[in-house]
């Protein structure tokens, strides 16, 4: 029997410490102490230790000094018997010639540990998901630009890269990526991943994920033109019948677009409590914006007919519900609405069996109605500044960013111009004649 051992981390714990060559017969022979820890150390293997709990808890110990380093040093392999005699001496004995040449073989373990473990946390799926959490989400981009950005992910990249580290993805494999969706017939797709990827990974080099990005030099797949369809005067007359037959509240969604000139999604989410009716304004929050700036928005004779019309409209559908809906469009009271190819497509059926002598409307889209509103502002003398403070386009100029003047009254001549213009194309002389209160 050998006296306690004051070198054991436990020795305060320990009602016995003796040395011993260990063998499996002697490991399951050891009685439990009646309190405190019974350590024995191995004689073969000196700083291996076998401990045993009142309790009956089996574990290892291994101790040791790393040369040039201060004080003694505590492995733990595991318990017993998961962790056998042969196992736990080839162990010990590892460390202990480690730490003879001045290296600490267990903490160099848990070092690279460690950084694998950060390294499948960086995996392309989870900096991804973080990416469009913090910072989609952190800057308010509008919802349907993150679902795409999701999708888009989810669809092309994810199936490749998932499960990579992040820092492990090369030039070459955002240019095979890309080369497949080329390939698959979508360039201009291919064209929005490599921005969502030089973004996200942009936004890894901010966060200290990455120091470099693949996207360097990484020239856009598809040459893509910009878009200039407008309307004519002839399709817009041959198109509002068929907006007005839609009925509410797509027809008249579509009808307020050409009216305002406003996005897609702003005149979707647009509320009864952002329409003055003693200022004849619409004012669209910062957030619901595309830009993020607040816009008013003057509401002119033809969009205040449409708005009442929808209103009437909205009515009869919040018959039954508990409170009004607060979207001027919706379907469900409680949500703008969306699905506007299904409501569309419609229009064009009808729209393609109208056959006058300014033949069928032409394929369009719904941008193609703010392009036409710039277009007509522009060709009814309004200027280029002027345009761009009805659509809500960013002044990027100095002076830009000093004047703060909504130029209301600037913007409201515009629109009605336009409005007139519009009227005077709707309200034909004879049969075809649309009134926009009745809707007849």
């Amino acid at each position: 029997m050998k006296p306690v051992c004051f070198e054991c981390p436990v020795s305060a714990q320990v009602e016995e410490c003796i040395v011993q060559k260990l063998t499996e017969l002697r490991l399951k022979s050891l009685k439990r102490p009646t309190q405190g820890r019974l350590v024995v150390v191995d004689s073969e293997v000196p700083g291996l230790c076998f401990r045993v709990t009142a309790r009956g808890s089996r574990s290892w110990l291994i101790r040791y000094r790393v040369k040039g380093r201060p004080g003694q040093r505590y492995n733990v392999p595991g318990p017993y018997p998961a962790v056998t005699l042969a196992a736990v001496r080839q162990r010990a004995r590892e460390i202990i010639a480690a730490a003879k040449r001045g290296e600490d073989l267990a903490e160099e373990e848990q070092r690279r540990a460690a950084v694998a473990a950060a390294a499948k946390q960086d995996t392309v799926a989870n900096v991804a998901e973080e990416f469009i959490r913090r910072s989609l989400g952190g800057r308010n981009r509008a919802a349907s630009y993150v679902v795409a950005t999701r999708r888009m992910f989810d669809e092309h990249m994810l199936p490749r890269w998932r499960a990579r580290d992040i820092r492990s993805i090369t030039r070459r494999d955002l240019v095979a990526l890309l080369d497949g969706i080329v390939d698959d017939g979508k360039p201009v797709l291919a064209n929005r991943m490599l921005a969502a990827v030089r973004a996200m990974f942009n936004w890894a080099i901010r966060r200290g994920i990455v120091d470099a990005s693949p996207a360097t030099l990484v020239e856009r797949p598809a040459v893509e033109k910009p878009r200039e369809r407008t309307l004519s005067a002839d399709e817009i007359s041959a198109l509002w019948p068929h907006l007005i037959a839609l009925g509410y509240p797509f027809g008249p969604f579509f009808r307020m677009a050409l009216a305002t000139g406003q996005r897609r999604n702003e005149v979707a989410h647009m509320r009864w409590m952002d329409i003055d009716v003693q200022e004849r304004t619409w004012t669209l929050p910062a957030e619901q914006t595309k830009a993020r700036r607040a816009h008013v928005v003057p509401v002119t004779a033809i969009a205040w007919d449409i708005l009442m019309e929808a209103k009437e409209a909205a009515r009869t559908l919040d018959n039954d519900a508990a409170d009004p809906s607060p979207y001027v469009f919706t379907t469900t009271g409680d949500r703008p609405i969306s699905g506007f190819g299904k409501a569309k497509a419609r229009v064009d059926r009808a729209a393609s069996k109208t056959r006058d002598e300014s033949g069928p409307v032409a394929p369009w889209t719904v941008h193609d109605l703010r392009r036409t509103v710039a277009t007509g502002l522009g060709k009814l003398g309004a200027s280029r500044f002027i345009i761009g403070r009805v659509l809500n386009h960013a002044d990027a100029t100095v002076t830009g960013i000093y004047d703060r003047h909504a130029y209301l009254n600037e913007k409201r001549h515009a629109l009605e111009s336009w409005g007139t213009y519009l009227g005077n194309l709707i309200r034909p002389v004879g049969a075809n004649v649309v009134d926009l209160r009745t809707g007849a």
